[in-house]
């Protein structure tokens, strides 16, 4: 697709009066974490004649791609960098579409509607390679997901109550506080959206503002509403809007908590593709947004970890997303968390399936550092440490602690290329080699990418 395209900005971060405020042509050459296009400001814009402009700084131009020219307007101005907007597409890419939702560049929750599907997982690759530049050479590309919209089964969304009395649910606008009502979202799978528009009813019992957290299994959906206090009048009406589909809806407020029909729903359920068991969660535990990526992403920090007749170490397990098939072949699992609902669903899987995994209710940092302090000598105690940590990461100390157990290896999981490029540079620099890293695409339409590193002890060698 080439030729000019005016695109409508929306959300667009204050500038001081003294920024210019008109388009300024942009070359794109790459793209940066986070999403936006990287380039450099030229004199021209037409496509044949581009001159040098004497404006050196880097461009992060939200809505723009690699090898185009746009015309773009600067939000912030700081001292090595400007960041901007598309205002037009002078010279467009061939991987540039129509946006399939009409909301696009109004809601703030998807920022690639403007790319087309089965260019996303590259480009996720490229931020990847970005990112790890300085440690790795060569970035794998894992899976991409077969469906573009239509997939994502747990959302978190907000709503709100104005001074007229008109009720919104939907997501914030991109860079605002400024919430965007949103009838219909083309990425929630079916069920997640009958129980979102079902739950609109309960609007007149609902605070001023607030979020909720919808979860659905592909057929069944839950809704959990955190800041709602259980109470007759609630709990009769969300019983009201029970069906086939909205299955549970769960209120939890001045430390009360009530579930209304279904609390929990089991996904990921057993497969051909080799995961033995489910998971049990609430819309209030996280979980992937999609079961077909996740479950490639499950067998292959298995496959990496090579967990047979081992003692694996899991940081940060949640409800057991990997706990589950490590706990298949490892001699046993140590899994903690600091999310007690989580470890409980964890837990209550143990049980279940006499699965051999030792339960930890805690903070992944703070247990690793107690191992790390400790009089005894214990860093041969676990073979194995997989890790999935928040969006912050490990972190530098931590990281430190890690390598300090020497296990010989180290699966993690990353769902944030700049925090994992942080604590991989300080695990490479403590005694341990990064094996290779692989990025999966768990949500399209969003430049959120999921990385697994595989890290092996240069010390201890890498297991057979």
């Amino acid at each position: 697709m080439n030729g000019v395209n005016t695109v409508e900005a929306a959300g667009a971060s204050a500038t001081s009066s003294s920024e210019p405020r008109s388009p300024e042509p942009v070359r794109i050459f790459s793209v940066a974490h986070g999403g936006a296009g990287v380039g450099r400001r030229i004199s021209e814009a037409d496509g044949a004649t581009v001159g040098e402009h004497p404006e050196t700084r880097t461009w992060l131009v939200e809505g723009a791609l690699p090898g185009e020219i746009v015309q773009a307007r600067r939000t912030q101005t700081e001292k090595r960098l400007i960041r901007g907007e598309t205002i037009e597409v002078s010279m467009a890419s061939e991987h540039r579409v129509e946006a399939p939702c009409s909301l696009f560049r109004t809601c703030g929750g998807c920022n690639w509607q403007h790319v087309a599907a089965p260019a996303q997982l590259e480009l996720k690759r490229q931020i990847v390679a970005g990112q790890l530049r300085r440690i790795v050479d060569v970035v794998e590309l894992g899976a991409a997901s077969s469906e573009a919209l239509g997939y994502r089964r747990r959302a978190r969304l907000h709503y709100e109550r104005d001074a007229g009395g008109a009720w919104r649910l939907g997501f914030l606008r991109a860079r605002s506080r400024e919430l965007v009502d949103v009838p219909r979202c083309v990425v929630l799978d079916a069920s997640l959206q009958h129980a979102l528009t079902r739950i609109r009813e309960l609007a007149p019992l609902l605070p001023e503002r607030g979020e909720l957290v919808a979860l659905s299994d592909g057929a069944r959906a839950l809704i959990g509403l955190p800041g709602v206090r259980p109470g007759p009048a609630i709990e009769q009406a969300a019983a009201q809007l029970l069906d086939d589909v909205l299955v549970g809806v769960s209120v939890r407020g001045g430390r009360q908590r009530k579930s209304i029909g279904q609390p929990r729903l089991e996904i990921d359920g057993p497969s051909a593709e080799g995961e033995p068991v489910g998971i049990q969660v609430s819309p209030f535990v996280f979980t992937q947004a999609q079961g077909a990526v996740n479950r490639a992403l499950v067998r292959y920090v298995h496959e990496q970890a090579q967990p047979a007749g081992k003692r694996v170490l899991e940081l940060y397990a949640g409800a057991g997303n990997f706990t589950r098939l490590l706990a298949t072949t490892a001699k046993r699992v140590f899994a903690i968390d600091d999310h007690r609902e989580a470890t409980a669903c964890l837990q209550a899987l143990v049980e279940r399936y006499g699965l051999p995994v030792s339960v930890r209710s805690g903070k992944s940092e703070t247990f690793i550092g107690k191992l790390a302090r400790s009089s005894q000598p214990r860093r041969a105690k676990y073979d194995v440490v997989v890790l999935d940590p928040p969006r912050r990461g490990l972190g530098r100390q931590p990281s430190r602690w890690l390598s300090g157990l020497q296990p010989e290896r180290i699966v993690y999981v990353s769902c944030d290329p700049a925090t994992l490029a942080r604590d991989l540079e300080i695990l490479s620099k403590n005694g341990y080699a990064v094996e290779r890293v692989r990025v999966f695409d768990l949500m399209p339409m969003t430049s959120e990418v999921e990385v697994v590193a595989t890290l092996v002890s240069k010390a201890r060698g890498s297991a057979a």
